[in-house]
């Protein structure tokens, strides 16, 4: 289903909460005057912020992409909510070719509900893209359960940002449809951010007899998926 989340770690905000409220109980309970205690309580309150806000900057920091490619990905995913369907579609295709995929945008009236086909590792996978402000029902489910059968695909997806009711989480459990969030697209954003390091890492120090082999995983990943047309793909340009 969903990705790891994009969001802070709640322990850091839980923990935060915690040290204010024993803070706030060793100061009830010390006796000390009412302005002294207060005093006390602002004080500690400050300082536990601060660590709550550094903490925060560190994880963030942490978790930003730093490659062009995954920069630009994580940008144009910022604006996702000013984003048309057909500008969203092209986006997640971006992002599945980032990852290392082959991925060809369908579109139009007859998509049959699939946006895109990705193929992933020699499995053409159907993909619906839902660019909703609300939370998606199981009718994108439905439609590209059925589109990936007429595409012939082996897997179906439907990636919408705001994510899902439950009628369609429970609909894509009982037919084995994955559902991504923003907290996915998060996640493959980081992905793409660390191949993308493996990558020029690897094209810096060369590959050639003298040169350690590479991973196997990642050289799998960036192999180009082999590609098994249908009669309604779209024409390569």
């Amino acid at each position: 289903m969903a990705g790891s989340s994009g969001r802070p770690p709640d322990g850091i905000f839980y923990g935060g909460a915690l040290a204010c409220l024993v803070l706030l109980v060793v100061v009830s309970g010390s006796g000390m005057g009412a302005i002294k205690g207060l005093e006390v309580l602002l004080g500690g309150s400050l300082l536990i912020g601060s660590v709550v806000a550094a903490l925060w900057v560190v994880w963030y920091s942490r978790r930003r992409p730093t490659t062009p490619t995954a920069r630009e990905l994580s940008q144009r995913f910022e604006a996702v909510g000013s984003m048309s369907g057909a500008q969203f579609e092209v986006f997640v295709a971006d992002l599945f070719k980032t990852m290392g995929h082959q991925a060809v945008v369908l579109g139009g009236a007859g998509d049959q509900g699939v946006d895109v086909i990705v193929n992933r590792r020699g499995a053409r996978v159907a993909v619906q893209c839902k660019n909703h402000r609300k939370p998606v029902n199981n009718k994108a489910v439905q439609e590209v359960y059925a589109g990936a059968r007429h595409h012939q695909c082996a897997e179906a997806c439907v990636v919408a940002p705001a994510g899902y009711t439950r009628g369609a989480i429970g609909l894509a459990r009982s037919t084995e449809v994955s559902l991504f969030d923003a907290d996915s697209i998060h996640r493959w954003i980081r992905e793409a951010d660390k191949l993308e390091k493996e990558r020029a890492s690897q094209a810096k120090s060369g590959i050639g007899p003298e040169s350690p082999p590479p991973n196997k995983e990642i050289m799998e990943t960036r192999k180009r998926a082999i590609w098994h047309p249908h009669p309604d793909d779209p024409p390569k340009s």
